[in-house]
């Protein structure tokens, strides 16, 4: 188990071309989304460009990172690194070691140095999907070299492509800790054997996406937002709409969250996330081209001086059709928020609730969303199974202030304007 306030050191061995720099990074932004203390060490000396790769991937997930362009002995950049990060109080600090393109002695012999200087808390071996069952043979020898102690399997995209090698790496007793089903940063997810199965036949993966809806910075996001509406006179805003939508951005990929969803996986279809996300992102330029003014209001303003459209519609370079699309979402997002102020401070902490309330709230939820994405939901008796089956995993805890006391900053955005 992970202790926090305390250094947990990971090391992660495997094949040259295994995806074993990225997993590193992956696991290294898994842990600091959810506000653990994390860095990176290069102690890949053998292949070029191994230190620059970590580095840019580091950059990117904003892990703070170790390496060497002039130390060639991997066992004194691994120490040091380890060391650094150790004297700086980080709770997760993940060693990158050099992989091979065969399982070759010196490969081993390495490994075992740099384990013995770092001495670290877990081996972690990644593996590439497509070995198939040659994964057994591989898992197998590198375990016997350092004693591995959980497996990380990559490229698997959702495909039955990965069933053999899954099924040969459990056979060595080592848990499949971790999943990568793509190129991206937040494409990786932690591996349940009946989650996996199910998004596979289509039925979604509900632990999933309770792990993403309770992300630290989503929770937080949604905490604001719910103190701000339940208040005396607090009201839903344009801006509000826009850092909802931008949450939704930051959740990654907007597939990913969708398909973990019963239903949605086979209705969204190809092309459908690039869509979605195109329409996100050309609402939200619109909202950029608005005043604070605007931002901090409702449609009253709108609704009294329509002029206001068309200079939105010039400053964003879209159709004024575009701006009243805005409007019409906007809409939307407004019956659920005005639903959550009549639910009251509870949010949508379904936990508080007893069952003729969580009913109740269902039923006003449903209401509150257009026909159109309740009917892609599967109707209402699908959209009540899915909050009392997200409850039943240890609470549905969708946005109710947290215990802990804190102060929105007024505003609830960027400056503009």
């Amino acid at each position: 188990s992970r202790r926090r306030k305390k250094p947990n050191v990971f090391m992660f061995v495997g094949l040259q071309g295994s995806g074993k720099t990225t997993s590193c990074t992956k696991l290294a932004y898994y842990y600091r989304k959810r506000g653990w203390k994390t860095a990176l060490v290069c102690a890949d000396t053998f292949r070029a460009g191994a230190y620059d790769q970590l580095k840019q991937n580091a950059t990117k997930a904003k892990v703070p990172y170790y390496g060497s362009y002039t130390e060639r002995d991997p066992v004194a950049v691994a120490e040091a690194g380890v060391a650094q990060f150790k004297k700086d109080k980080y709770e997760i600090i993940i060693v990158d070691t050099s992989g091979r393109h065969k399982q070759e002695d010196a490969l081993f012999e390495e490994m075992q140095m740099v384990h013995k200087a770092v001495t670290p808390d877990e081996v972690i071996f990644v593996m590439d999907s497509s070995m198939g069952q040659a994964a057994k043979l591989q898992a197998t020898a590198f375990q016997a070299a350092v004693d591995v102690g959980s497996i990380i399997i990559t490229k698997l995209d959702g495909h039955a492509k990965g069933g053999g090698a899954l099924s040969a790496v459990a056979a060595t007793g080592s848990p499949i800790t971790f999943i990568g089903t793509g190129e991206h940063i937040d494409q990786f997810e932690k591996f349940e054997t009946k989650a996996f199965v199910d998004q596979l036949l289509g039925m979604g993966n509900l632990q999933g996406l309770k792990e993403i809806i309770e992300d630290k910075s989503v929770m937080e996001s949604q905490e604001k937002l719910v103190q701000k509406i339940t208040s005396k006179g607090g009201e839903f805003t344009f801006r509000d709409m826009y850092d909802q939508f931008q949450t939704l951005m930051n959740l990654g990929s907007f597939g990913k969250v969708m398909s973990m969803i019963p239903g949605f996986k086979n209705l969204m279809g190809e092309g459908r996330e690039e869509q979605s996300q195109m329409r996100i992102k050309r609402f939200m330029t619109v909202m950029d081209s608005m005043t604070n003014q605007e931002l901090d209001s409702d449609l009253k303003i709108f609704n009294t001086q329509p002029e206001r459209l068309y200079r939105i519609a010039v400053g964003s370079g879209v159709d004024q059709r575009v701006v009243w699309e805005v409007l019409e979402t906007f809409k939307q997002f407004k019956r659920v928020a005005d639903q959550l102020k009549v639910m009251g401070r509870s949010g949508l902490d379904f936990s508080r609730m007893h069952a003729g309330e969580k009913e109740r709230n269902i039923q006003n939820l449903a209401g509150a969303m257009s026909p159109q994405i309740l009917q892609r939901m599967g109707g209402m008796q699908n959209f009540a199974n899915l909050i009392k089956q997200m409850d039943s995993m240890g609470g549905m805890n969708m946005g109710a202030p947290s215990q802990k006391k804190s102060r929105p900053k007024r505003g609830g955005g960027r400056k503009r304007g």
